[in-house]
């Protein structure tokens, strides 16, 4: 292309489709050449004064795509943009809320700057926006509050923003509380937190009320070591700070407090507290995941009991945290989850999301094989794993329970680093197992990560499933705002919504209908429960049977007419002892055997 042609191209994008950096309205172009059903690409920034920054932006938002099982829904600007992209400390962003009492009013933050922002410039700050029609358009409502802020954190009561962040709002940087005095009003009373202070909160609204709120003091030495505050607003004042956690020697480094913790509550008095302390050791030399909980609304708190200890596998390998982690409960239920990313012996191959929860099971979300996570990083990105970031939310009903995650991709953007992408997966037995992963965003150069969940989603038997989610959207590859050297680049908080037909036992995937398929089952070995997915070309009768080693049927899964598609099952063999087992598909034209392990 010579340069004629050049400046043709550039001067027809730049009135088709731009994003102006100082008003952040965005205008889009003809959707009907958008994207295709993998995902779309995006057109590079161009800048049309690259001193001191660059201010035009052309940006391209996937349409979404269908399967026969779910529908990912458009990409949808929130409004809020910035060229900050550091955007946690591992905790999951709650960025994104829809409001249970009308679920067309949405709401979300982002910690967002006016230009390269270093850690310690002044531009940074949360800025607040919301939707009123269900997510469909959205709109700025201002920034909480107009100083520099970082890292916030919102939830919902009845119906109103509550944001907590960190700034110096009283001379000291410290942890306070936000909150709209009517629901999408943007009318926020601004309550202070006591000393000493602290930074990083984490925030859940109780069920009389009032407000839990963690945070953690950060030194330049290790005296704190892994220290987390817990402090209540009770309805007029933030009170004063108690010590929820505090690491235990052995201690390593010298780094200050850096703990990850997380808050949730049931809707019934309980609230769990998880805390991992990157500081303390356990006798692997990896660290522990701690937890506590309160049957009075924080009134009063149980002991301080063990989430997780790194653990040898095969014998061999150390399995230990690495990376981000989220806390729900199920609705109305005692059962909380913990979702973490952890690794095996340090190295990315081994890469994995557990689940945790409150009675001691333990599941595999997924793996960085499952995923294509990459093996191997371009340049260095500070405090990023290859498969990180886990965000949790349930359906209304509590059948089911979603995870959304962020992939770091073996290719390679412009400036030499490697992308990310966003993943989600379901379960329909409380964590148990899992479906296969579903990759929402599939855009080798650009950043998409940081996922976000709402913690109430649409849901109930007999209606379609809403999963509701935010992410950071990226024009350029690599951190630009935490030790990273990337070209500049201006993101976008992005909301979308991905929705699912009736959730039953059975369900269609995503794969290719042009053959007949029995997959091999998913987690094998498993304990208690696994996956069997297989593929009908045509309707027909169907018996999908499991034997044992000796050809004894032990279980009959399916015996039924069933219609074309891909169809997934979970076989829970809580009752038959450890062993090999068959499972066995028999319909007109199609049979076969697949052999898979059962170890309690």
């Amino acid at each position: 292309m010579n340069l004629k042609h050049f400046l043709a191209l550039s001067f027809v994008l730049l009135f088709t489709l731009i994003i102006k950096a100082n008003d952040d309205k965005l205008y889009r172009s003809d959707k009907s050449s958008w994207g295709e059903p993998n995902g779309s690409e995006i057109i590079n920034y161009i800048p049309y004064n690259i001193t001191p920054d660059p201010s035009i932006f052309v940006l391209r938002l996937d349409p979404g795509f269908s399967t026969d099982s779910y529908t990912i829904g458009p990409e949808i600007s929130t409004s809020i943009s910035g060229f900050y992209d550091y955007k946690t400390n591992g905790e999951a962003n709650h960025y994104v809320q829809v409001y249970p009492g009308n679920p067309l009013q949405l709401h979300a933050i982002d910690v967002i700057a006016d230009t390269s922002d270093p850690t310690g410039a002044t531009t940074r700050r949360t800025q607040y926006a919301i939707s009123s029609d269900g997510g469909l358009t959205w709109g700025e409502l201002g920034i909480v509050p107009d100083i520099r802020s970082g890292y916030p954190a919102l939830k919902l009561r009845n119906g109103s923003a509550v944001i907590a962040n960190h700034s110096a709002a009283t001379g000291v940087v410290n942890s306070n509380l936000y909150i709209d005095v009517l629901p999408q009003g943007g009318g926020f009373t601004q309550y202070n937190a006591t000393l000493p202070f602290s930074i990083w909160p984490q925030i859940e609204v109780l069920s009389n009320g009032n407000v839990g709120m963690l945070s953690r003091p950060q030194h330049p030495t290790g005296s704190d070591f892994d220290t987390v505050f817990y402090q209540t607003w009770d309805g007029t004042s933030l009170g004063p700070k108690s010590v929820a956690y505090e690491t235990t020697p052995p201690y390593t480094g010298t780094v200050g407090s850096n703990a990850r913790f997380n808050i949730a509550q049931n809707g019934a008095g309980r609230i769990t507290q998880v805390f991992n302390g990157v500081l303390e050791d356990d006798t692997l030399g990896n660290s522990k995941a701690w937890s506590r909980t309160s049957t009075d609304n924080g009134v009063t708190w149980g002991p301080l009991t063990i989430a997780f200890t790194p653990f040898m596998e095969n014998g061999v390998d150390t399995i230990a945290i690495a990376g981000g982690s989220d806390l729900v409960y199920k609705p109305n239920s005692n059962l909380w989850m913990y979702s973490v990313a952890a690794t095996s012996n340090n190295t990315y191959e081994g890469a994995r999301i557990y689940l945790i929860r409150s009675d001691g099971v333990r599941s595999v979300i997924t793996t960085a094989a499952a995923v294509g996570a990459t093996i191997s990083f371009a340049q260095t990105m500070s405090f990023v794993f290859n498969l990180d970031q886990p965000a949790m939310g349930w359906s209304d009903d509590g059948t089911v329970l979603y995870c959304v995650y962020s992939v770091v991709k073996p290719d390679l953007g412009t400036s030499g680093y490697n992308s990310r992408d966003v993943y989600y997966q379901r379960s329909t037995d409380d964590g148990l197992t899992w479906g296969t992963p579903v990759q929402i965003t599939n855009t080798p150069n650009i950043d998409e990560c940081y996922p976000s969940v709402s913690n109430w989603n649409k849901g109930s038997s007999g209606v379609s499933y809403d999963l509701n989610i935010t992410y950071m959207k990226d024009p350029g590859v690599g951190p630009t705002s935490f030790g990273g050297s990337a070209p500049l680049s201006r993101n976008f908080l992005i909301y979308r919504k991905i929705s699912q037909a009736n959730i039953i036992g059975i369900s269609n995937n995503e794969i290719d209908l042009q053959s007949y398929q029995l997959l091999q089952n998913y987690p094998n070995p498993f304990n208690p429960s696994t996956k069997i997915s297989y593929n009908l070309v045509k309707n027909g009768f169907v018996s999908l049977k499991v034997m044992d080693i000796l050809g004894r049927e032990v279980k009959s899964l399916v015996n039924e007419y069933q219609t074309a598609g891909v169809k997934e099952i979970n076989f829970n063999a809580s009752g038959l002892p450890s062993g090999i087992y068959f499972y066995s598909i028999k319909t007109e034209g199609f049979s076969d055997v697949k052999k898979m392990m059962l170890v309690k």
